[in-house]
C-alpha cells in the first residue's frame, strides 16, 4: 500500500499534484526525529529558508535511521506564509494539520527508493513511492520503554531519557547487563561496547549522556568526537545481544 493512496482516502480533496513532500532530514544542527519526539516538529517545520511549501498540501515524513526508512509526521494544509529579514532571511509558513490523517502520525513507517538530495520534491515525484512498511500500535515517543530489541536512540533522545529519568527506561536498562552498539549515522562506523557494571546498561549510557564520549578514548578517536563534540549528535544507541550478559568490564 502506498502512502498517497491512504492520504486520498483520509482526505478526499488531497491529490499528488496539489502537494509538496517534506523529507525531513538532519540539517546539520537538529535531528528532526528528536524534534518530533520532543513535540516541536510543527514549529520547526514552519520555519523555512525558501518558499518550499507553495502548494495546498504538505506531506511530512521524517528520516529514521536509514536513507530508505521514513516516519509519517502528518498531512498539512499550507495556508500562506510571511517573509522575514531577521535574524536571517526566512519564511514562516502557516501549516495546519489535516485532522483525518492524525491517527497515523508517529505510527506509520514507510520505505522509499528516492535518494535525491532535494528535501522538498513535488507530490508527483513520490506518489508511486513511500510504501507502507510498519504500523506501530501507538505513537512513537520516548515515554515508554519499547523492549530490548527495539531500542534505537539518538544521542539527543538518550539525553532526554537520562535527564527526565524516565522510570520505564531506567528500570529496564539498570536491571540488565549486555553488549551495546553505537552507530555513527553519518559515516556508518560501528562501535561495540559492553556494560556489566552495578547499574548495567543504564549506568554506562548515563556516562555517555553526561559526557560527549563516555570517557572512552577509542571512541573519541574513531568517531572524531574529540575534535568536534557536535559529532556526538550523530550517534545512535542500540542493544546487540539478549540482555543478561555477564563477564568482562565496562568499555
Amino acid at each position: 500500500m502506498k502512502l498517497f493512496n491512504l492520504l486520498s482516502l483520509w482526505e478526499p480533496e488531497f491529490a499528488a499534484e496539489k502537494a509538496k513532500v517534506h523529507l525531513a532530514r538532519h540539517n546539520g544542527r537538529e535531528q528532526p526525529l528528536d524534534v518530533f519526539v520532543q513535540g516541536g516538529f510543527d514549529e520547526w517545520q514552519c520555519w523555512q529558508r525558501a518558499r518550499n511549501f507553495q502548494r495546498e498540501f504538505v506531506v511530512s515524513v521524517i528520516q529514521d535511521g536509514s536513507p530508505t526508512r521514513w516516519l509519517f509526521a502528518g498531512l498539512f494544509r499550507s495556508c500562506g506564509c510571511q517573509d522575514y529579514d531577521a535574524p536571517t532571511p526566512h519564511f514562516l509558513y502557516d501549516l495546519v494539520r489535516v485532522a483525518n490523517a492524525e491517527e497515523w502520525v508517529g505510527r506509520l513507517y514507510l520505505t522509499s527508493r528516492y535518494k535525491q538530495r532535494n528535501s522538498y520534491p513535488l507530490g508527483e515525484t513520490l506518489a508511486d513511492d513511500l510504501e507502507v512498511a510498519e504500523l506501530l500500535p501507538e505513537r512513537l515517543s520516548i515515554g515508554h520503554f519499547p523492549g530490548y530489541k527495539r531500542v534505537n536512540l539518538t544521542k539527543s533522545q538518550l539525553d532526554i531519557v537520562v535527564r527526565q529519568n524516565i522510570e520505564s527506561w531506567r528500570s529496564a536498562l539498570s536491571s540488565v547487563k549486555g553488549v551495546y552498539l553505537l552507530t555513527d549515522a553519518v559515516t556508518g562506523k560501528l562501535y561495540v561496547g559492553k556494560a556489566d557494571g552495578e547499574d548495567g546498561i543504564w549506568g554506562r549510557w548515563m556516562t555517555y549522556s553526561t559526557t560527549s564520549h563516555g570517557h572512552n578514548v577509542a571512541l573519541e578517536q574513531e568517531f572524531g568526537v574529540d575534535a568536534d563534540p557536535q559529532r556526538q549528535l550523530d550517534l545512535r544507541f542500540s542493544l546487540l545481544n539478549r540482555p543478561g550478559f555477564r563477564g568482562g568490564s565496562n568499555s
